[in-house]
């Protein structure tokens, strides 16, 4: 059991870091929203090829079809989506930089949920954590007069609040579930279907032929390893740890993302950037500090 469980932070902290990047390389040239579309229905028809060859397949009623749906929507089509949007205007580093609000998010909503109580702790953590995005948002202003910039800023802290709602929920659980990998085959099918649509209406006349050989492995390797390898890794962590414990896992991502897209994009890492990501990572540090230990 303990190993299959670091076998499953490892995927989540590890992969789940190099997704940023393979996000921004996919947008290069394929579509924000196909993009995800496309990567979730390989990775979801994968799992479900998995599960008829294992004869595994289960019936779904009409109640585990909703959760699925409404979990699909959260974490998927706005959370995944919202940041595969956001990353055709703004870096990959800069992206992970700011997915490490997730923590704070799920605290905050346990907090307003009666789920947790608010601590001196807490609020030191939540404290330095502003202070890592003030720092962020400080280094650029000037990018902000860009909409298409301020537009991904925005997505991306949605696709954050979204994620933290969807793991809450996930965390929470139903007595009527599916089995985890039933249910994450579901959503990502479901999921592939709403952002292919999506972009379908926002772009009708795309063309297939302006896809990079560069980008399309960039989707492949985000259909497998992003999201067979590790949402189902994720989903396994959230039936076996505290919500807020496995949303911990966002710092050690953040620190792979920088570090490839710095390697491979030339994405500049400067002090400022370092010093938010040192303050934001404290600050959720301090506020799991007894969770971690």
């Amino acid at each position: 059991m303990k190993s299959k469980l670091y076998l499953a932070l490892f995927c989540v902290a590890f992969f789940w870091g190099t997704t940023f990047l393979g996000i921004r390389i996919g947008v290069e040239t394929i579509p924000p929203f196909i993009l995800a579309g496309i990567r979730n229905f390989i990775s979801g028809f994968i799992i479900l090829g998995y599960l008829i060859y294992q004869k595994k397949l289960e019936s779904i009623n009409a109640r585990q079809f909703l959760r699925a749906f409404i979990l699909s929507v959260m974490m998927i089509v706005l959370a995944n989506g919202l940041t595969t949007y956001a990353e055709k205007y703004i870096s990959s580093g800069l992206a992970s930089l700011i997915s490490t609000l997730n923590p704070f998010f799920v605290l905050l909503l346990n907090l307003l949920l009666g789920y947790e109580k608010l601590s001196f702790k807490t609020v030191i953590g939540i404290v330095l954590g502003m202070l890592g995005i003030f720092l962020i948002y400080q280094s650029s202003l000037s990018d902000l007069v860009n909409p298409e910039y301020r537009g991904g800023i925005f997505a991306i802290l949605i696709a954050v609040l979204m994620w933290a709602v969807g793991t809450i929920i996930t965390k929470r659980g139903s007595a009527n579930s599916l089995t985890m990998l039933m249910n994450v085959s579901l959503q990502m099918i479901i999921a592939g279907v709403i952002l292919t649509l999506i972009q379908f209406y926002l772009t009708p006349d795309f063309n297939t032929a302006s896809w990079s050989l560069r980008s399309i492995i960039a989707m492949i390797y985000l259909a497998l390893f992003g999201s067979v390898v590790g949402y189902v890794a994720f989903s396994y962590l959230i039936t076996q740890l505290p919500s807020t414990k496995v949303t911990v896992l966002s710092y050690i991502n953040v620190v792979v993302a920088l570090f490839l897209g710095w390697l491979i994009l030339d994405e500049a890492i400067t002090v400022r950037i370092l010093l938010a990501a040192t303050l934001i990572i404290s600050g959720v540090v301090i506020v799991n500090y007894k969770r971690i230990k």
